[in-house]
């Protein structure tokens, strides 16, 4: 934890920090051929090349940059953002790093340990450095499809045998974008860090999108004195980000592997939001009604206003006044905008939420919920009024919800 909070702080600063340089690929000394069988388990190892300054008894300099379980292995369910407690931002730099899920639909954090290793001819260790490395970006900070990777690397242990490392860390996009030049740092006392930032660009054309995949490429040297060793290459392959210029007055990134959010808070929304709760928990026992949930969620529908305008005058069609609800109007869900709006009245069930000191109670007024597949409810009309214009429009734009792509409805106190 104490590790995390230092990236943290770190990452917090950068503005202050020009540590990491842009740098081309750095230059090894040549190693001389050997007949000695590398040491096994103990990441890249390239032979000690004489005259390099190495301590007496160093045959290997070896690296590793290891990982927690890759991303194949993972459940690519909810985001944090999706079950995060209300206080926290689930896109910090604290709700992602060295945790997993490591990334949400706007924002990634990746790390990893870094070691540097002298081992002798017998494959006792010399000297050893430990380190990390930290990645973290939040896709909706710059617009026009372009985002910025904060780079931390920090050196937490060192023999005195070894007198500094280096590490190398270049990034290409495979797909349609393009990034900055490679960072070089060098590391020289435990307890040091240093920061970069490694910027990208998609060019993705007006009402299109389109998917890229950044791939990491490190090299960790061990500076014998100021002389780079021998090193190998560690590679891995990051985040899938999809850039598009359909939604919002400028093209925008997000992460797809995560459901887009719509969240509606009860202390705003009142009745409103009481209402798609109760058709979530209450439909959801007559087969896959139970709209908006992550199991079964809705999808965007198509057309726009006026489409959704229309849908909703179908599924409200001949709704009556409540005399207890002060400017009452129908409420549909699921939402008119999303392709599983638009129900004939004969598909709902009507109900009527109140709040009876202090506690919420639904009363169902028409239809059967065994059969229904929608509902209509009884909302003040600036509620009503509020989700559609405010939380719908707002997570369609943030979230970067496409025409026919699917989004969860997540209640809030």
């Amino acid at each position: 934890m104490k590790r995390v909070r230092r990236l943290l702080a770190a990452i917090a600063s950068l503005a202050l920090t020009a540590a990491l340089l842009a740098l081309g690929t750095s230059q090894a000394a040549a190693a001389p051929a050997t007949a000695r069988p590398a040491p096994h388990g103990h990441g890249t190892c390239t032979p000690v090349p004489l005259g390099s300054g190495a301590p007496k008894g160093a045959a290997w300099p070896c690296s590793e940059v290891t990982s927690v379980p890759p991303a194949s292995a993972r459940a690519l369910g909810p985001a944090p953002r999706d079950n995060g407690s209300d206080s926290d931002d689930p896109d910090s730099p604290d709700s992602l790093c060295d945790k997993q899920p490591n990334s949400t639909r706007l924002a990634y954090c990746i790390t990893r340990p870094l070691r540097w290793t002298y081992y002798g001819p017998d494959n006792s260790v010399i000297g050893t450095a430990e380190g990390y490395l930290a990645i973290y970006s939040r896709l909706k900070s710059v617009t026009n499809a372009n985002w910025r990777e904060h780079v931390i690397v920090t050196l937490d242990r060192k023999s005195e045998k070894i007198p500094a490392v280096q590490m190398n860390l270049q990034s290409t996009c495979i797909g349609q974008c393009t990034a900055s030049a490679p960072l070089i740092g060098t590391l020289t006392n435990p307890g040091d860090h240093l920061g970069g930032s490694i910027d990208y660009s998609s060019s993705v054309g007006q009402d299109s999108e389109a998917l890229s995949r950044i791939h990491y490429h490190v090299e960790l040297n061990i500076l014998a004195p100021g002389v780079p060793l021998p090193t190998e290459n560690n590679d891995w392959d990051g985040i899938q980000i999809r850039c598009d210029a359909k939604v919002s007055s400028s093209p925008g990134c997000i992460i797809p592997e995560h459901l887009a959010n719509v969240t509606v808070r009860e202390s705003l929304y009142h009745a409103a939001a009481v209402t798609y709760e109760w058709a979530q928990k209450n439909l959801q026992k007559f087969g896959s009604n139970n709209f908006g949930t992550a199991e079964h969620p809705l999808h965007r529908g198509s057309g726009g206003k006026k489409e959704a305008d229309r849908k909703r005058g179908i599924t409200c069609r001949s709704f009556p006044d409540h005399p207890s609800v002060p400017d009452d109007s129908c409420d549909e869900f699921p939402f008119a905008m999303s392709n599983e709006g638009g129900n004939p009245p004969s598909a709902c069930v009507d109900i009527l939420p109140q709040k009876v000191g202090g506690v919420w109670s639904v009363t169902v007024l028409h239809g059967d919920e065994a059969t229904a597949r929608c509902v209509r409810s009884h909302v003040t009309r600036v509620d009503n009024e509020g989700v559609g214009q405010r939380e719908l429009s707002a997570a369609v734009n943030s979230d970067r919800i496409l025409e026919g792509e699917a989004f969860q409805v997540i209640i809030k106190p």
